[in-house]
């Protein structure tokens, strides 16, 4: 499968470029945090940030006085990167120590989310970051509707970008006596901690279990 558009070719490592929508989509569903970069009044700016997916768009949400989503909001362009790091790779030799890991990067121009799009998606937002909280939670109140943006960018111009496997050490280093392999890597949570505030007798819900099992 070919790239669609000059700017999001792998040029550095090519054989490691992936433009397959569904292994894109893949890395993407494997992740929360993205790192927008955008141009404002001629300086260069990138924001770390929650999103999520559907079929076809990537989704921010935040403040509507932020600059990046006024800006997104407005139409302008933006790129969005997302990264999950799976192993630390030791080699034979420093020169090509290095990482395996997951990587894509998306171009586009943002889309204000408005109407009942725009309520869904921030719905779903919690139901993204906390699979089941959002069964749970109250209503929002028109004030937080209202101070709260959505906005969003085509999942059209992409590619992915992988590393996986051993060490790719030189030929005269392999009789080496120096350890080489891959140190995995993963994200793992850890016990709920209850809120120093939280009303008495309450237990921590199944959701919450769940999502400790999972990730």
């Amino acid at each position: 499968m070919q790239p669609v558009s000059r700017r999001v070719t792998v040029k550095r490592n090519a054989r490691r470029a992936v433009y397959d929508p569904q292994v894109i989509r893949q890395v993407l569903d494997s992740q929360q945090v993205c790192h927008v970069a955008y141009v404002e009044d001629g300086e260069p700016r990138q924001i770390a940030t929650l999103f999520m997916c559907d079929e076809d768009h990537i989704y921010l949400h935040g403040n509507r006085q932020s600059a990046l989503l006024r800006h997104m909001a407005r139409g302008g362009e933006v790129s969005i990167s997302v990264m999950c790091v799976d192993g630390i790779v030791v080699a034979r030799s420093g020169f090509h120590c290095s990482m395996n890991y997951r990587s894509v990067t998306v171009f586009g121009r943002g889309e204000d989310v408005v109407g009942e799009a725009h309520e869904a998606a921030l719905e779903r937002f919690v139901a993204v970051l906390i699979p089941g909280h959002e069964k749970a939670v109250r209503t929002p109140t028109a004030q937080e509707w209202a101070a709260t943006a959505v906005v969003r960018v085509p999942l059209a111009e992409m590619s992915a970008k992988i590393r996986a496997g051993d060490p790719i050490d030189d030929p005269n280093d392999m009789e080496s006596d120096v350890w080489a392999g891959v140190i995995p890597l993963q994200t793992q949570s850890g016990t709920p901690v209850p809120s120093a505030d939280l009303k008495p007798g309450l237990q921590v819900p199944a959701y919450v279990h769940r999502y400790q099992a999972g990730r």
